[in-house]
C-alpha cells in the first residue's frame, strides 16, 4: 500500500477513533466522577445559578465534565472558574484520570484537527 493511502486509511479509522472514543470516555468520566466535586464546586460563585442547575443534568453534565478535567490538567482554567487548588481537592485517581483524559484523548483530537486543516491548506495551495 503506498504511503498517501496508507496515511488517508489511519485519517479514516481516526476519525472512527475519535467519533466513538471521545463520547465513550467522556461519559465514562462523567460517571465516575465524585459526587463531593460536584457537591463542592458546581455552585455560585463558581457557576451561575442556571449553570449549577443544568451541569447536574444530562446531557450538560459533560460539559461540566470537560470543565473540571480542564481545570484539573490545566491550571490556567482554574483562575477562569475560581476553582482554587482543584487538583490537590480532588481524589488522585480522579486527578490522574483527568490528565489522561485531557492530554490522551483531546490530544488525539487536536493532533488529528491540525493535520486536516493543513490537508486542506494543501489541497488549496496546489491548485
Amino acid at each position: 500500500m503506498p504511503m498517501k493511502d496508507t496515511f488517508f486509511f489511519i485519517f479514516a479509522i481516526s476519525g472512527v477513533v475519535i467519533g466513538i472514543g471521545l463520547p465513550a470516555t467522556t461519559l465514562f468520566l462523567t460517571w465516575i466522577m465524585p459526587k463531593s466535586v460536584i457537591e463542592q464546586y458546581v455552585k455560585p460563585p463558581h457557576f451561575s445559578k442556571f449553570e449549577s442547575v443544568a451541569y447536574r443534568h444530562f446531557p450538560s453534565s459533560y460539559i461540566r465534565t470537560m470543565l473540571f478535567s480542564m481545570a484539573i490538567a490545566i491550571p490556567f482554567f482554574c483562575k477562569i472558574r475560581q476553582f482554587g487548588d482543584i487538583h490537590k481537592q480532588v481524589p488522585k485517581w480522579f486527578n490522574i484520570v483527568s490528565r489522561l483524559y485531557i492530554y490522551v484523548a483531546w490530544g488525539y483530537c487536536l493532533f488529528w484537527v491540525c493535520v486536516f486543516v493543513m490537508l486542506v491548506i494543501t489541497a488549496t495551495v496546489q491548485q
